[in-house]
């Protein structure tokens, strides 16, 4: 975390520092490169002493050393000793880059009188600071790599999530609809003798007390979709639901469940239950979603078994 968190600090280090100095000496150091001359008229035109921070007077050093070596060649002891204050306060505090420059100016005013020995000196400190200033240099950019694959990875994480509800919301959706038309085929079947083997009174009465409670509400489709679930539920799953809608099928239909049960042993329980739903009236749709399976798949199951069921009638 630390290896991370450095050179973010010295990014935002440089960023805050170029954002706290003076209007002044970022002119200067815009005219530098190609109007040294307008530059030292800038510079001349700020009180050093008036600078409010000690960051701000050696940039002021640096800045008034390089813009007078740079038109005449040279510098006068008092400059030259601010420089190498300057140095000396960028060596302490950073960054790394001002460093560099401030030595190698230094390095090259020493050289240029002829002290080769103190010139050698800054130049070293240079290229040190220039050795430090690229690893900062790297591992910025590594932690921008590393920010950007962050912001990439977050980016599909939202995506696949939403793409995730979106497709849980659609799956619930088609449930619902499926929900809804059997609570549809239920209410037909409720009006006919033929609701019988489902204790068809019971179920009306459920249906119709969640009807009356939360008519001209938000609540009433999900509370009427709860019982529908429920009910189906229990046909998709509980034996003895499954149990009594075949014995009370029987008892309309004179034991064709138990005849059939006789002519076909071999047949899956799924296949009789199958047909129970089918002779009890419910319509394809409700059946496949009792079964949890799709119509293509019911319509060929029942093709099938009507045939053989008529076969052993």
């Amino acid at each position: 975390m630390r290896r991370i968190l450095l050179p973010l600090c010295l990014a935002l280090g440089l960023v805050a520092c170029r954002a706290g100095k003076p209007a002044a000496l970022r002119e200067a150091e815009s005219l530098l490169p190609e109007r040294p001359d307008s530059a030292l008229v800038v510079l001349d035109g700020v009180c050093r002493d008036s600078l409010a921070t000690d960051r701000a007077r050696a940039e002021y050093d640096y800045l008034e050393a390089l813009a007078f070596y740079t038109e005449y060649f040279f510098l006068d002891t008092a400059q030259e000793l601010a420089l190498a204050q300057a140095c000396v306060f960028f060596e302490k505090n950073g960054p790394a880059v001002e460093r560099m420059h401030a030595w190698e100016l230094l390095s090259t005013v020493q050289s240029a009188s002829g002290r080769h020995a103190a010139g050698l000196a800054s130049l070293r400190r240079a290229g040190a600071a220039a050795r430090e200033a690229e690893a900062a240099r790297m591992r910025s950019g590594l932690l921008l790599l590393l920010l950007v694959a962050i912001l990439a990875t977050l980016i599909l994480y939202f995506w696949a999530r939403k793409s995730q509800i979106d497709k849980q919301l659609a799956e619930e959706k088609a449930e619902n609809d499926r929900l809804m038309a059997v609570a549809e085929d239920l209410q037909a079947r409720l009006s006919r003798k033929a609701a019988a083997p489902l204790g068809g009174r019971d179920v009306l009465d459920r249906l119709c007390e969640q009807y009356y409670v939360y008519e001209g509400t938000d609540n009433l489709q999900p509370k009427i979709l709860k019982e529908v679930r429920s009910l189906v539920e229990g046909l998709r799953r509980d034996p003895k639901v499954q149990k009594d809608l075949e014995r009370a099928l029987d008892e309309s239909a004179d034991g064709v469940m138990t005849r059939l049960r006789a002519a076909f042993p071999k047949w899956k329980e799924e296949d009789f239950l199958l047909y129970c739903f089918t002779a009890s009236g419910f319509s394809s749709t409700t059946i496949a979603a009792l079964l949890e399976k799709d119509k293509p798949y019911v319509y060929n199951r029942l093709y099938r078994l009507k045939g053989l069921a008529l076969r052993c009638c």
